[in-house]
């Protein structure tokens, strides 16, 4: 790698290493200023906030892109995460926006053709729980190219050792069992994988089919062994709580009873948030690291991988048990957000849903994942919102009739035109843009 790479900005020599301060400060910025802005007088104009927010983002955006190291990078500069300007700009705006998001969506801010604000808080936090979902399933199918229908099976799996733990374990804690249903996750994964070193393509993907039958039986004998047809309820006493000694965090003022309980939008998205980041990054880490190459050389050819000295075996077992570890996490997580799970709760249509978020979002893809989530929460809200308020179509009484229909018909449009103009998908979309941004503002026509 090339300085040319990596252009130096004016007044810098053409390699160039900043130091640690220089590296974490707008990122320090980014997670600061949310909380700031947070605390503000709420007599302040909305319209200001949002000009506040915007001149943030460009001072982070332009201090993590001067302050990247540039030039001939080490091999440790070049295995980073973020290692261009590029790289670093996005992800402290993205650290930003993230922070800065619930304090917007919690705003008393009134749009025009009453836009609804704060349902979109909802639609945020689900965006987030199926993300996370959907980065596992593309970790287990589009990057190591094993098919498979237990998608739902393992989140029925985290929402029994959520009950049993979360719930009837006395003194139940959340906490506890987001750890639990991922071990559980990746035990079971891993024995479901087996099959996987014998079969491949349609007859994997019917194993892992019979799978999801057997564990939706052990769901629904779960449920009327201990909660009878009412289903579970994650709500009340079994309700997430943070800790007494972090009640020094910003924005956790205890209750009355002196417990500060995970409730409402606002405080949910605090839970939901750092946990899909983490698991998220994590899952990119793995697939730059060796046994992420090993899942990709499997994918393509798993003979010519064991040739090469891969253990295809290990490598089959361990995108099934990382997987289903995720993938079970955010069965508790889901589970507990939503409040309560019945017998109805999991069915084959969420496993294609997830199908279409993978495929739509972009295949063997982490960012793929959280595209096609807002792809499939967001289209729905809006829809239902230009039924009602948009001049010319409110007045289309056929639009109102066939409503889920017609989203149903319109989601299946987009989805066509995606994958024949775009088959990388939304993702391959944002990585154009990017790039594009990237060329306007460095000048570069190449």
């Amino acid at each position: 790698m090339t300085a040319t790479d990596h252009p130096a900005p004016l007044g810098m020599t053409e390699t160039y290493r900043p130091t640690t301060l220089q590296r974490l400060l707008p990122f320090a910025i980014a997670v600061v200023i949310p909380f700031v802005l947070g605390s503000m007088t709420e007599n302040m104009w909305f319209g200001w906030k949002a000009l506040i927010i915007a001149a943030v983002m460009a001072v982070v955006a332009r201090m993590a892109w001067s302050w990247t190291p540039r030039g001939e990078l080490t091999h440790r500069e070049d295995m980073r995460l973020w290692r261009t300007p590029s790289d670093r700009s996005w992800a402290a705006v993205t650290t930003f926006g993230l922070l800065v998001l619930p304090f917007v969506l919690a705003s008393d801010f009134t749009p025009p053709m009453d836009f609804p604000w704060a349902t979109w808080f909802t639609v945020t936090n689900q965006v987030l729980i199926f993300a996370l979902g959907a980065a596992a399933f593309n970790l287990l199918v589009g990057y190591s190219g094993q098919i498979s229908l237990a998608h739902v099976a393992f989140l029925a799996l985290g929402s029994i050792v959520g009950g049993v733990v979360g719930v009837q374990w006395s003194g139940g804690n959340f906490w506890l069992a987001l750890p639990a249903a991922a071990v559980a996750g990746a035990v079971i994964g891993a024995v479901v994988g087996l099959p996987a070193l014998r079969l491949k393509h349609l007859y994997l993907l019917l194993v892992t089919f019979g799978f999801h039958f057997v564990m939706m039986l052990a769901w629904r004998e779960y449920l009327q062994k201990y909660f009878g047809f009412v289903g579970i309820r994650f709500k009340g006493e079994a309700s997430p709580r943070i800790a007494s000694w972090l009640h020094w965090l910003p924005n956790i003022e205890a209750d009355a009873n002196g417990e500060f309980v995970i409730t409402g939008q606002f405080r949910w998205y605090w839970v939901i948030m750092p946990i899909t980041v983490v698991s998220l990054l994590f899952m990119v880490n793995v697939i730059r690291t060796r046994e992420g190459r090993a899942f990709a050389a499997v994918r393509d050819r798993d003979v010519s991988a064991s040739l090469m000295g891969i253990n295809v075996a290990r490598s089959k077992l361990l995108a099934f048990a990382l997987s289903s570890a995720v993938v079970s996490m955010s069965g508790v997580l889901g589970s507990f957000y939503i409040g309560a799970r019945d017998e109805n709760s999991f069915n084959v249509e969420t496993v294609l849903n997830y199908a279409v978020i993978i495929v739509v979002g972009g295949f063997s893809s982490i960012q793929g994942a959280i595209f096609g989530s807002i792809f499939y929460w967001v289209l729905p809200e809006w829809f239902e919102w230009a039924r009602e308020e948009v001049w010319l179509i409110r007045d289309i009484d056929f639009l109102s009739t066939y409503a889920s229909e017609i989203d149903v018909a319109i989601r299946g449009v987009l989805v066509v035109i995606i994958l024949v103009f775009k088959p990388e998908g939304l993702a391959g979309i944002w990585k154009d843009f990017k790039a594009w941004v990237s060329r306007s503002l460095t000048g570069s026509r190449t």
